[in-house]
């Protein structure tokens, strides 16, 4: 008798352990995938925020509607401002749409008022589906500047 083979029993065993090994890890894989996308959507937005810093250099006493240098407020930056003024890239994935984005601005009397802020919303383009989504300050606020005093 030749027993240098498997059995039919040693196959089926060792199918059912990987099987279930494969059901364990299956959830861990799917949320490290998911983890992996929003990091992605992360990355981007601090992007933005970056070439905001530099859109806000730029562009000076011109980021205002008063169109002056001593002002206080809050001035938003779109994502095509920063496309626009060649800062910053489109997003990478032809697949996803993350062109609502705005930067927030705000500029006060003294340095701890000042920051930047973000919303960003990415939509899947084939259902348009929100596929990440990050509300720093509501888009229907006022935003407005004046002089300082």
């Amino acid at each position: 008798m030749n027993e240098k083979g498997f059995t039919l029993i040693e196959i089926l065993i060792t199918i059912t352990i990987m099987a279930l090994i494969l059901i364990m890890v299956m959830p861990s894989i799917t949320a490290l995938q998911r983890n992996n996308e929003k990091r992605a959507y992360e990355y981007y937005a601090d992007a933005m925020i970056e070439a905001a810093r530099v859109y806000v250099n730029k562009e000076g006493e011109d980021i205002n509607s008063l169109g002056i240098a001593d002002w206080v407020g809050c001035v938003d930056i779109t994502y095509t401002d920063l496309i626009n003024a060649d800062l910053l890239d489109p997003y990478s994935d032809e697949a996803y749409d993350c062109s609502e984005a705005v930067v927030r601005y705000t500029r006060g009397v003294n340095s701890e008022d000042t920051g930047y802020k973000y919303n960003m919303t990415c939509r899947r383009v084939s259902d348009n589906e929100i596929v990440y989504s990050n509300t720093d300050f509501n888009i229907g606020e006022a935003c407005s500047v004046s002089m300082a005093s």
